[in-house]
């Protein structure tokens, strides 16, 4: 009875660390591919907010019988011309900058595993979405510090920025900064299909405070390496 009770009690523990070392199987996988991801990710996503003020109007707007409206350039009085000279000026200026772009990021990823499940059939019916066995994991700190980026952007974790009264981030380009800052980017834990060679994920970027676009990633593993093979737009402000 007792030699009964002890294989009882050893193969119960086996299964809890057979467990525990699947989910950790699970999360490790998730970052590992997020990790290879990350660089295109911001290239992707993420963009100098001094290239997006747009150009001042060049000219007066004009409509053709067909009630097409469109800018005639010839129109342009010299306020307009000394305006799109500065702006052009402006736009030279940053093109030879080459200080680093400072993004704040926001290191704990979140799960949206139903929403993303849907997604994911749809992108391809074909794919079985992945049922993970970790339980009450919502979200979990990506290491992104030793990350090497493919250019001027370098990526500071938003816990470095002042602290806010408000929970408002866009109060963020209020502050007066000795580096240029550019916005905010967010991303969301992977949703994998079963075989793990696909996956989504969502995305954000938040730029001048009031301007930012919000993206669902999809991407997938060709030659044994994972690549974004789609960025579909979700909302633009």
């Amino acid at each position: 009875m007792k030699n009964f009770q002890k294989i009882t009690s050893l193969l119960i523990l086996l299964i809890l660390i057979s467990n525990c070392e699947k989910k950790q199987t699970e999360l490790e996988f998730e970052k590992s591919v997020m990790t290879e991801i990350f660089p295109s990710l911001v290239d992707s996503i993420c963009v100098d907010s001094r290239k997006m003020l747009p150009p001042p109007l060049l000219g007066d707007f004009v409509e053709d019988k067909t009630g097409h409206v469109s800018v005639d350039s010839t129109k342009a009085t010299n306020e307009q011309k000394i305006e799109y000279r500065k702006w052009q000026k402006k736009r030279e200026e940053v093109d030879k900058d080459t200080s680093s772009v400072i993004i704040a990021f926001d290191p704990f990823l979140k799960k949206n595993e139903a929403e993303l499940n849907q997604l994911l059939k749809e992108y391809n019916s074909k794919i079985q979405v992945f049922q993970t066995s970790e339980k009450g994991l919502e979200k979990f700190r990506f290491d992104f510090e030793k990350i090497k980026l493919n250019n001027k952007f370098k990526i500071k974790n938003i816990s470095e920025f002042p602290k806010l009264e408000s929970e408002n981030r866009n109060l963020l380009y209020e502050l007066k900064y000795d580096f240029v800052f550019s916005g905010i980017l967010q991303l969301s834990r992977i949703q994998f299909d079963k075989q793990k060679q696909f996956g989504i994920l969502e995305g954000s970027f938040s730029f001048c405070g009031k301007c930012g676009r919000g993206f669902n990633i999809f991407i997938k593993k060709i030659n044994n390496k994972w690549v974004i093979d789609k960025i579909e737009g979700t909302w633009i402000s």
